[in-house]
């Protein structure tokens, strides 16, 4: 089939439409696409917003039971007389009462001015857990039958007495019979260096 001129032109309308359309089509093509692609975009960025307010709420979360299990184990401190300024004439009493209770053949003690506790006694210093962490040393000496009496004293003391009490060290040694003192059947002499510990209310 041959064409001539007056073909092309009764057809060159009919091809700038077709190339018209194309362009037209060609454009919402890239359109559409810039939409796809900016949609995408937006999607990935709420995605990532919405992990990031999860995870933000997790440790929020996370930082709330924490500071409820803080505020539990202060009440507890606290319900327990280890927070505020130490009660040594209660010590004393019930160091008084107990020896009688227990009757302890010989009882002697000497409590050391307060200071701040050294990393040696509590990892971190007086600063540890955020209160002002005290102690007051104590020299204790006593003469008992055995070893268990020893156990028995100061697992009752740690139970009566409005402090933490650590054990420093302890040293015992027999009673030679010609040493004894008349009417006292102690077998055994101990010398412990113990640790009374309370915390300093912080002020607001």
């Amino acid at each position: 089939m041959n064409l001539d001129a007056k073909d092309f032109k009764r057809l060159q309308w009919a091809i700038a439409f077709l190339v018209v359309m194309g362009l037209v089509g060609g454009g919402s093509v890239w359109r559409a696409l810039q939409e796809q692609s900016r949609g995408e975009k937006t999607f990935r960025a709420a995605t990532a917003a919405q992990k990031d307010i999860q995870t933000k709420l997790a440790r929020a979360r996370e930082e709330e039971q924490e500071l409820r299990e803080e505020i539990g184990r202060y009440q507890a401190l606290k319900a327990r007389g280890y927070i505020g300024p130490e009660k040594r004439l209660d010590w004393i009493e019930t160091i008084a009462r107990i020896k009688t209770a227990r009757r302890i053949f010989k009882l002697d003690y000497e409590f050391a001015p307060q200071r701040p506790v050294d990393a040696g006694i509590v990892a971190g210093g007086a600063a540890a857990g955020g209160h002002e962490i005290m102690s007051s040393q104590m020299k204790l000496q006593l003469q008992l039958l055995h070893e268990g009496e020893l156990l028995t004293f100061l697992a009752e003391l740690r139970d009566s007495v409005q402090a933490l009490i650590q054990v420093r060290s302890c040293a015992m040694e027999r009673i030679a019979r010609g040493n004894a003192d008349p009417g006292n059947n102690a077998q055994l002499k101990v010398e412990c260096m113990l640790e009374w510990i309370t915390l300093k209310e912080n002020k607001p």
